[in-house]
């Protein structure tokens, strides 16, 4: 009985993996545009990972100074036209982008 209770409270306690992953698409970007609209900023681009509608990828202004940032980020890598890498997740068809990176 102590051995079906451990047992159980493995599979109870213990994380399921799910499909979303979050990773750095292979292709990087070398022409995209940054707009903002409704309060939301939106990096496009044809390079965009092919499961992200409308070739684009969010960057949700919400006031987090975490957003903030990626968004300063975006907007200084843009001006010295840079091209970027960006963290989306695997299974979302609304691409919020999580993390970006300078690419010389």
């Amino acid at each position: 009985m102590k051995s079906f209770t451990t047992i159980l409270l493995v599979f109870i306690l213990l994380p399921f993996d799910t499909q979303a992953k979050r990773y750095w698409p292979s292709k990087t970007l070398t022409k995209w545009s940054l707009y903002m609209n409704n309060g939301v900023a939106y990096i496009r681009s044809d390079e965009f990972a092919s499961h992200c509608r409308y070739s684009r990828g969010q960057i949700n202004m919400d006031g987090t100074e975490f957003n903030r940032s990626q968004y300063s980020y975006a907007l200084s890598a843009k001006a010295r036209n840079k091209k970027l890498r960006y963290v989306v997740d695997s299974d979302q068809t609304i691409c919020i982008i999580t993390g970006l990176q300078e690419v010389d």
